[in-house]
C-alpha cells in the first residue's frame, strides 16, 4: 500500500458540499456540531416536560413583551431553519467553490455564524419558558 497525501475534492460529497480545504471542512464540522447540540438541547427540554407543555412562549421583544405564543413543537422551528440553512448553504458553497473557492469558504463560515444565531434563538426561547 502506497501512502499518498489526501487530495481535497476527490469524493462525491466533497464536491457536492464544496469541501476543498481544511478550513471548509472545519466550518462544516462546526456547523454540524452546533446544529446537533441545538437539536439535543431542545429535545431534552421538550422530553423532560412532555405532557405538561400546552403552549410555549417563543419570542420576546422589549417593546411588545411576549409576542409569539404557540404549541410546544413550534420550538423546533429554530433548529429546522438551521438545518435548512446548512443544507442550502453547503450545496451553494459546493457549486461556487468549483470556480471561486474563496466564495465557497465564505459561505461555509457564514453558515457557522447563522447556526450560532439560530441556536441562541432556541436557547433564549427555552430560557423564556424555564
Amino acid at each position: 500500500m502506497i501512502w499518498r497525501p489526501r487530495i481535497y475534492g476527490e469524493g462525491r460529497l466533497e464536491r457536492l458540499f464544496g469541501l476543498y480545504s481544511r478550513k471548509a471542512e472545519l466550518a462544516a464540522v462546526l456547523s454540524l456540531i452546533i446544529l446537533l447540540v441545538h437539536w439535543f438541547f431542545l429535545l431534552w427540554f421538550s422530553i423532560s416536560r412532555l405532557g405538561t407543555l400546552d403552549f410555549l412562549r417563543l419570542h420576546y421583544t422589549a417593546a411588545l413583551g411576549i409576542d409569539w405564543i404557540d404549541v410546544w413543537w413550534k420550538l423546533f422551528v429554530f433548529p429546522g431553519f438551521g438545518l435548512a440553512t446548512f443544507l442550502v448553504n453547503a450545496v451553494l458553497s459546493g457549486r461556487l467553490a468549483r470556480s471561486h473557492r474563496l466564495l465557497g469558504l465564505v459561505i461555509m463560515w457564514t453558515t457557522v455564524f447563522l447556526e450560532v444565531v439560530f441556536a441562541v434563538g432556541g436557547v433564549m426561547a427555552v430560557l423564556l419558558n424555564g
